[in-house]
Order: C-alpha cells, then sequence, then structure tokens
C-alpha cells in the first residue's frame, strides 16, 4: 500500500493519486503530524471498507475492517503521514456516511461520469471542470481536481493527468524530476507537458534529498532512512522524532492516545499503543467476527468492538474478503 505523498502531477497511488491534507488527524504545522485516534480510524475503515462507488483505487485500502484499521493506525502515526492521502485525511477521517465519503472523493465530478467509459482498461478524460477521471468499467476510479493546484487536465495515452501547461526549454523530457525556481513545485516534463506536485499547496517545500525532488517540511536536517524515507529516530517526552526527505518531523503521539516507544518490542521514537490494562488483553492472532451487527476483533492487544450501524450499516459480514459492515 502507497497512498503518501508522490511528486508525479498524474493521478497519484495506486491509480496514480495522493497528496498531503492539513486537517483532522493530519500535519497542522511545518513538521508535525497529528495521528488520528483510534476510533475515528474505525469508522474511516468502516466506510472504505464497504461503501460502493467511492473513487478509490483497489487494493489501496484493504477490504478487511481489522488490516484496514490496523494499516492506517501505523501509517497516520510515521513521520512519513506527512504526506498521507489527502482523500483519505480529508474524506475518509471526516466522513459518517457512505454519501458524504463519495461527495467528497469525487470533487465535484459527477458520479455517473465515467459511464460509458473504461470498458476494456482503465480510460482518463477531463470533465467540463477540468478535473483528471480515471476510469474503469463505467466507474470512477479516481479523481484529481486540476485547477485546485492552479493546473489544467490533459489526456496522453489513455492516461488523464494535470499539467501546467507545455515543457519550458530548461526542462527536457526524461529528465530527472526537479524543483521549481520558487522551491514550491517538483517538475518534470511528461510527454511535453509539464507536469508537477505542489508542495506548496501542502504546507511542504521542494528539497533534494538522495539526489532526488521530494517534498518536505521547512524544518532542521537530520538523517533520512534508506532512500532518503522516514525513519523515527528519538523521543522527547510523548513526540516521536522523525525524518522525512531529510527533513525532521514530530510526531505528535498523545493526540492519537498513543505513546512513544513505550510498548513491548518497539523502537525507540515509534508512536504506538500503551500496554493493556491487566486482564484487558486479547490474542492478536484470533479471528475477527461478527456478533450480531457488532464487529468484535483485537487492536493492539486490546478486545475492540465496532458496531456497524455507527456508518449507518445494518449488519457485519464475513467472507473471502475478510471481516466487514454491510448494507
Amino acid at each position: 500500500m502507497s497512498a503518501r505523498l508522490s511528486w508525479s502531477g498524474r493521478l497519484l497511488s495506486a491509480a496514480g493519486f495522493a497528496s498531503l491534507c492539513l486537517a483532522a488527524g493530519g500535519a497542522t504545522k511545518a513538521g508535525e503530524v497529528k495521528p488520528p485516534v483510534l476510533d475515528d480510524v474505525e469508522q474511516m475503515c468502516a466506510l472504505f471498507a464497504s461503501c460502493e462507488g467511492v473513487p478509490v483505487p483497489q487494493g489501496m485500502i484493504p477490504q478487511d475492517f481489522p488490516k484496514c484499521v490496523r494499516a492506517m493506525s501505523e501509517e497516520l502515526a510515521k513521520p512519513s503521514g506527512i504526506g498521507f492521502s489527502l482523500t483519505i485525511r480529508e474524506c475518509g477521517l471526516r466522513a459518517n456516511t457512505c454519501a458524504e465519503l463519495r461527495t467528497c472523493a469525487l470533487r465535484g465530478a459527477k458520479p455517473d461520469a465515467c459511464v460509458g467509459r473504461g470498458g476494456q482498461g482503465v480510460a482518463g478524460f477531463c470533465d467540463g471542470d477540468g478535473r483528471a477521471l480515471s476510469c474503469f468499467k463505467d466507474k470512477v476510479l479516481a479523481v484529481r481536481d486540476c485547477p485546485r493546484g492552479g493546473e489544467q487536465c490533459a489526456v496522453r495515452g489513455g492516461d488523464a493527468y494535470c499539467a501546467l501547461g507545455p515543457c519550458p526549454a530548461e526542462i527536457q523530457e526524461g529528465a530527472a524530476p526537479a524543483c521549481s525556481g520558487s522551491g514550491t513545485r517538483i517538475l518534470r516534463c511528461e510527454k511535453g507537458k509539464l507536469v508537477s506536485l505542489d508542495c506548496g499547496a501542502f504546507g511542504l517545500k521542494c528539497v533534494t534529498s538522495s539526489g532526488a525532488a521530494a517534498c518536505a517540511p521547512d524544518t532542521a536536517a537530520c538523517a533520512a532512512g534508506a532512500g532518503g524515507g522516514a525513519s523515527a529516530t528519538s523521543c522527547e517526552g510523548n513526540v516521536a522524532i522523525g525524518c522525512h526527505h531529510g527533513r525532521e518531523v514530530r510526531v505528535d503521539c498523545a493526540a492519537g492516545g498513543l505513546t512513544c516507544g513505550t510498548a513491548s518490542g518497539a523502537a525507540v521514537g515509534v508512536c504506538t499503543m500503551p500496554p493493556p490494562e491487566k486482564g484487558a488483553k486479547c490474542d492478536l492472532s484470533a479471528p475477527a467476527r461478527c456478533e450480531g451487527a457488532t464487529i468484535k476483533y483485537c487492536a493492539a492487544g486490546r478486545p475492540r468492538s465496532y458496531p456497524c450501524k455507527a456508518a449507518s450499516f445494518n449488519r457485519c459480514v464475513s467472507d473471502a474478503k475478510g471481516v466487514r459492515c454491510s448494507t
């Protein structure tokens, strides 16, 4: 799974879309990450695992509720969470119903915009308002709102993507991504179009890390992990101090009800759930199950119950895809 911030001007992540949100459970200022509380992650996973017609690439979100909760809780509590998916942060962590999630993720595009498109494979097109849509079998697979980033929608080779216009002479086709003169965008020439990622719109700036352009906070330099990625290094009280593309990131563990490097086996500098109280433990290897319309599972050594009706679902189902809510 990779829903983190990616440089490309195309639709990012698994089908090509991702960006950063400075919203609930996200970064509140340069170099700071506030993980969401577990209750909010559960609500988000209930919706993403069960709602139909949400334009999120298949495979990006586990359809099994407990797997989704574990994966999202971990990803959103890392230093690299500063560059996590806008759709997840801005839509998933705010929506309470499938209708709210779909409306947010469509970014103003019509739900039936892809009818008649993508029958033989993924097909991209630009809608009337300049959004780049990716379609598959009559359904909207992904949406990127190009005007939001000051870009224009373009289609090349069946892919719809956002671009700033024709490539200037100084940026050659096939050259490695580079930072713009203003230091706010990552730029690259693809098929004659200048595609970009606007780091400045996310509260970040363009930096060169391990020889490659990347979006990072405007904070002190630090020793990044392998490949210039995130590497948590220490605890400062209940704040994990880590690195993202060579720049310091502070993860406020307490904001998500977590502690810094205190659980058994956790490395120093990692946000993790505090040890469960005596008598409140459960077996992580035990399978999740349905109990009426409630999902019963184990998270971080604690028994958890999620009522599907909290997300407007009527029942809990267990099948080959896993355990999740359903209508």
